[in-house]
């Protein structure tokens, strides 16, 4: 197995695409940190890990506040011996009706302490401890299409994402010569938990008309590619943000000229 006895550090792994990363680096045969908001949620990842035959350690955390992260890294630490995998999943995007000029100071702090705040202070974290090891190491950040796109209400989230794709280039160049890569995967439209509660069928209707694959994507789709980007295959690739879009950041085509010539199907079936 590719990443068999890795230790990875995944946050916001209680559901969604968090959840898959962790399945499936498990199912690659690594051992798991299942860190979300509180241990309820992440305890169902655990389960599930453990059900593979690997071990997994829950660890309830708040990646924007950097006591806590420290903390939650420690016992990893504590538990592991080592971490050869962060993944910085943990996000938040609090709907903005109105846009700039209605987004709350509380709102738009939130939304950069954790999307932004919280990879970087997980990586800092954990770094010290790969450096000190002198035998690399993986991090992963989640970013999203929203990096390179607008749309109306999210002048905080998509900000936040952009910033994360810098950081992702600006520590790649920095940990390169201990031999850490750092890479980024930006989702689509990922049929998830999150997107199902945020956004009504229409809007996902809307959604896939724009996708030159005609479908959604899901959260193992992402899975599959985080898992890669851990391993050693991917060991000369650093500094990169993969789009994991169906194509929809490579399509110019006006929605009404695509809507009359090519008819949206259903989402293509869970590949799981």
């Amino acid at each position: 197995m590719k990443l068999e006895n890795k230790i990875a550090l995944i946050t916001g792994a209680g559901s969604g695409i968090g959840k898959a990363i962790a399945l499936e680096m498990g199912s690659a045969g690594a051992h798991i940190a299942v860190n979300d908001l509180t241990a309820e949620t992440a305890e169902t990842t655990a389960h599930q890990i453990e059900d593979l035959g690997r071990e997994a350690l829950v660890i309830p955390a708040d990646v924007a506040d950097s006591g806590q992260v420290d903390n939650m890294v420690q016992q990893t630490l504590n538990r592991f011996g080592r971490i050869d995998i962060l993944v910085n999943n943990a996000g938040v995007y609090i709907p903005q009706d109105g846009g700039v000029t209605a987004i709350t100071d509380e709102a738009w702090l939130r939304i950069l302490d954790v999307n932004l705040n919280g990879p970087f202070y997980c990586s800092r974290a954990v770094v010290k401890d790969m450096i000190a090891r002198k035998q690399g190491g993986k991090i992963i950040n989640i970013s999203s299409v929203q990096a390179e796109v607008a749309h109306f209400d999210a002048s905080a989230y998509q900000p936040s994402k952009a910033a994360v794709v810098m950081l992702t280039r600006t520590l790649a160049v920095e940990l390169a010569p201990y031999k850490i890569n750092v890479n980024a995967i930006g989702p689509g439209a990922i049929a998830s938990e999150g997107m199902g509660a945020s956004l009504g069928p229409e809007v996902i209707d809307a959604y896939r008309k724009r996708i030159p694959w005609g479908a959604r994507g899901y959260t193992r789709d992402i899975g599959t590619v985080a898992a890669f980007l851990a391993s050693e295959d991917a060991r000369y690739i650093t500094g990169q943000n993969i789009y994991v879009d169906g194509g929809y950041l490579s399509d110019s085509t006006p929605t009404e000229l695509k809507s009359q010539d090519h008819p949206v199907p259903p989402d293509d079936p869970d590949p799981k």
